[in-house]
């Protein structure tokens, strides 16, 4: 009846991705007045932005996907140590980032 509204394989697999990535180029404690996270910080926001329109080109979000992704990715921050603070700030912006790519034209 629902066929693959509720299969969040794909989700889930992106989700750790963004959560490792992160992870990798802003580990939690990271000192904001270092010069090389804004150099880090680009890296990683020029990453998401092209594998999030990979993504929704390839993969159908409806609601349910965006809240499970939403959701994936801020308790894999708040496991690994970010501060609530960024953890929301962050959530939002993946949310706006999905809905910025499904609004752009397939290829």
């Amino acid at each position: 009846m629902f066929g693959n509204f509720f299969n969040s394989a794909e989700v889930d697999k992106y989700a750790d991705w963004i959560v490792e990535e992160l992870k990798r180029l802003l580990p939690p404690g990271f000192d904001p007045d270092k010069e090389s996270v804004g150099r880090r910080a680009d890296k990683l926001n020029d990453r998401i932005s092209k594998r999030t329109i990979e993504f929704t080109q390839q993969t159908s979000l409806n609601i349910y996907k965006k809240a499970r992704l939403a959701a994936r990715v801020r308790e894999g921050m708040k496991a690994s140590g970010y501060p609530p603070s960024f953890v929301k700030s962050f959530s939002y912006d993946l949310l706006a980032r999905l809905q910025m790519a499904a609004n752009q034209p397939k290829r």
